[in-house]
């Protein structure tokens, strides 16, 4: 399949047409010689296209322990591949082994200080990362700008919730770090003490987190805020996910048969939020009448607030809207999975879904 590939336009290497589950693939089951090979062969032509390559390299090999990533990035940088070998350490837990490999690095090679930084912000954001055992240098640049102890009770929600990445591009937007200190640290406090379900109820956490954001902010700078910022993987804006997850969230129990008439609509829902269209499908699905095809899309979020998950997907394979189908169908299917096995959890954070199926 690789000879095959050509690269696309603007690219020097087919590599970054792969995604985290081939490159995981290439080291895990094949060895990782092509890859390196492929790897030092871009590095010659484009340095930065190899600098994100490895960067993907190494997130999708994050998953290994700590001895197997050191492993491979002594054998990239045998083979001269430094981006890998400095990738390859920078997922570690102790940065140690990163910051003596910057001493080896020529300084023309970039910013020690901007390497450190980016490496820190990925470590931020995993939960075994402890900044208390890190290296001085490492210590202190966290000191200088303050962002560390909010963007790893990002990290720490993220792993419990996936959803909650949305806090990050809100830190970057407004520079509030309340939103980790105060928002994500209570929301991790509620999940420790069972409070909330983020596997069996991610919408109740959703809800709880879009809460402690207008606490934070205000109901209008969260609007303002979340009204342009894409989801990619699920081909939305954050606020139409999280108007969705409200509305779930608010229905569930109408929807589950405790009730007659349905909730009032919440008052954080946006004001452009089709509510009442929600509200009379949910009506007619639990009279059992048909749905017309249109209807379809909101009807399977209704399924899914129903805990009707099969119910839903056969609403989904019959709309007419089939590209939000397929987008919807991906949603559920790592909302499901989360509640199974827990295959599809991505390597690193906010970093696409890896999918590794366990052999029969």
């Amino acid at each position: 399949m690789l000879a095959g590939m050509q690269p696309q336009p603007n690219a020097k290497s087919i590599l970054p047409q792969l995604g985290l589950p081939a490159l995981r693939v290439l080291v895990i089951e094949d060895g990782g010689d092509w890859l390196l090979g492929e790897l030092g062969h871009l590095q010659t032509l484009d340095l930065y296209q190899a600098l994100d390559a490895a960067k993907a390299i190494a997130g999708a090999l994050s998953v290994l322990d700590d001895e197997a990533k050191s492993q491979f990035a002594q054998r990239a940088e045998n083979a001269g591949v430094w981006p890998l070998a400095l990738e390859m350490r920078a997922v570690k837990d102790d940065l140690s082994d990163y910051v003596a490999y910057l001493d080896k690095l020529p300084p023309h090679k970039g910013n020690r200080t901007g390497f450190i930084r980016n490496a820190l912000y990925s470590a931020d954001l995993r939960p075994s990362f402890d900044i208390s055992k890190q290296p001085a240098e490492v210590q202190a640049l966290d000191r200088q700008n303050g962002m560390g102890p909010a963007i790893r009770q990002i990290g720490r929600l993220i792993a419990y919730a996936p959803q909650a990445a949305i806090l990050l591009p809100l830190v970057n937007q407004t520079g509030d770090l309340r939103l980790g200190t105060t928002v994500a640290a209570a929301l991790n406090a509620q999940i420790a003490e069972k409070q909330l379900d983020p596997v069996n109820d991610p919408d109740a956490v959703t809800t709880t987190m879009l809460d402690g954001i207008d606490y934070v902010l205000g109901h209008r700078d969260r609007e303002d805020n979340l009204r342009h910022a894409l989801i990619f993987e699920m081909g939305e804006t954050a606020e139409s996910f999280i108007d969705r997850a409200l509305a779930r969230s608010t229905l569930a129990s109408f929807m589950q048969g405790s009730g007659a008439k349905p909730p009032p609509r919440p008052k954080l829902l946006t004001a452009a939020f089709p509510w009442e269209q929600w509200v009379g499908l949910a009506g007619r699905l639990k009279a059992g009448e048909a749905i017309a095809p249109e209807d379809r899309i909101v009807a399977a979020d209704l399924m899914i607030a129903a805990d009707r998950p099969a119910d839903a997907l056969a609403l989904l394979k019959t709309t007419g809207d089939w590209k939000t189908a397929v987008r919807r169908s991906h949603e559920l299917a790592l909302r499901l999975d989360r509640r199974c096995a827990d295959l599809l959890r991505p390597p690193m954070p906010i970093s696409q879904p890896l999918y590794r199926f366990e052999p029969h």
